[in-house]
């Protein structure tokens, strides 16, 4: 009998187990999981609102004008009717193109879904409940662009906010097959590991490289952090953040040994360069993303998980562990820093909660510094939701809340009834993904970089993409 089966077989954890079945049917049968998970699709309310409404206008529009000059059959086989293409650049090429690139992409595949519906009068909108809290956020993003302290100093961060936010709606449009959402992700894994690579080069020559994100008289076993193509090791780690799981879907739904192996190997190289970063709030994000993958793919893994945090401080290389456990050390520059920030940060907003002071760092660093604790500077507030506050008000950042709850609705509500084994892995590859992102981006400002950003809502797409595989994989067959 080997020792895998010897423990299944033992009281002990036979007890766990009946604890956690319990723990769980109860959990399911709660009042608040049956209100949670019993959304409707609310297809009838999408089709009767005003985004619906203004949607058909221009659509009607759109054909009516293709159809007048002929369009259609000039367009006919033209690459730049294949939104999924243009989007798949967008999200597959991102992490090693300039912000500006990206954003050209992003405008490409905008023009390309201009051109499909308006060739395709039957081409329907895909909805989703989150959507119209896209559309909003949108607008009060804009709204606060333009109310901003600085207009001028604000426009470019709120234009390009609004592109690549966007840009999600544009992704739950452009993929229409199954096949092409398997290869986007796959893609995405693949760029993850050219950029790993590029961050070990970093790793063995750093003497190439900035090293400016370390205290050296605080950490002794380690004085580089990798960036590779993100310019800033924290913005490196929410990268992976968003990609790692994806590398875990494609290992387990994999048809063959060679697929999982292969895959297995993308993910560990990907692993592997996030904890070179040393980001403690990836690391605090990667540890609740795995951990929330693996109880939702099967909830016996929560004694696994026991077991694997008692090993860590074993198994994990001394440097990484001192990073670890120094979360929370306030000698720590970092941790200082950041919570005088914090501070300065919630001063500011108890006169600006409403409306907030528009966004972009100029926009900040005009109203900030009257706040600030110990005269410390800052580009931004270190968190995401602390930001959000401050760039839009009270209704933006609620608004945001509102498209993550609905994101994780939709999602958990299409787990809850789903049986078939790609599927589920998939959505919870979205959920855990997100989920890891949101728990960095309490520590960190993480739509700082505008190349993370476009990731966030192209996964945040990708998440919701996947509660529709069986729709999608029937179109594979159409």
């Amino acid at each position: 009998m080997n020792l895998v089966q010897s423990i299944k077989e033992s009281c002990f954890y036979r007890l766990c187990a009946a604890i956690a079945a319990w723990c769980s049917a109860q959990w399911e049968k709660s009042w608040i999981i049956d209100r949670f998970s019993s959304q409707k699709s609310g297809l009838a309310q999408a089709e009767g609102s005003i985004f619906h409404k203004i949607f058909l206008a221009i659509h009607h529009g759109l054909a009516w004008l293709f159809g007048k000059l002929h369009l259609t059959k000039l367009l006919q086989g033209s690459a730049f009717c294949i939104p999924a293409l243009w989007c798949g650049l967008a999200v597959a090429l991102t992490p090693v193109l300039p912000t500006m690139a990206s954003l050209a992409l992003v405008l490409v595949s905008f023009a390309s879904l201009v051109l499909v519906f308006g060739r395709e009068r039957e081409r329907k909108l895909v909805h989703f409940p989150a959507n119209k809290f896209i559309y909003i956020f949108v607008f009060i993003f804009l709204y606060a662009t333009v109310t901003s302290v600085t207009p001028k100093g604000s426009l470019f961060v709120g234009l390009i906010t609004a592109a690549f936010t966007l840009f999600a709606i544009a992704v739950m449009n452009a993929f229409t097959k199954w096949s092409h959402v398997r290869a986007l992700c796959a893609l995405m894994v693949l760029a993850g590991v050219a950029v790993s690579l590029y961050g070990f080069w970093q790793y063995l020559h750093p003497q190439n490289y900035t090293s400016v994100w370390t205290d050296t008289d605080l950490f002794t076993t380690f004085s580089f952090r990798v960036y590779a193509t993100f310019a800033n090791p924290n913005v490196l780690g929410e990268y992976f953040l968003l990609i790692l799981p994806l590398a875990a879907a494609l290992v387990l739904t994999s048809r063959t040994w060679g697929g999982r192996i292969f895959w297995l190997g993308c993910g560990g190289v990907m692993m592997l360069c996030l904890l070179l970063t040393y980001s403690r709030g990836c690391y605090l994000g990667i540890l609740f993303a795995v951990a929330l993958f693996l109880v939702l793919l099967d909830r016996r893994f929560i004694l696994l998980g026991i077991v694997g945090l008692a090993l860590l401080p074993v198994v994990m290389p001394a440097s990484i562990m001192e990073r670890f456990l120094s979360i929370g050390d306030l000698t720590d520059t970092s941790s200082s820093y950041r919570l005088l920030i914090y501070l300065g940060t919630l001063g500011m907003l108890k006169d600006y909660w409403f409306s907030g002071i528009g966004p972009g760092m100029e926009a900040f660093n005009q109203v900030y510094p009257a706040y600030a604790y110990h005269a410390v500077s800052a580009p931004h507030s270190h968190n995401l939701f602390l930001q959000l506050t401050s760039d839009t008000g009270i209704f933006g950042m609620g608004i945001f809340c509102l498209v993550i709850f609905s994101f994780y609705r939709t999602c958990f509500t299409a787990l809850r009834g789903e049986r078939d084994f790609e599927t589920r892995v998939f959505i919870i590859t979205g959920i855990s993904a997100v989920s890891g992102f949101m728990v960095q981006s309490m520590t960190d400002y993480t739509f700082y970089n505008y190349r993370v950003m476009l990731l966030f809502w192209a996964v945040l797409a990708l998440g919701l993409l996947f509660t529709r595989c069986k729709e999608l994989k029937g179109a594979n067959n159409g």
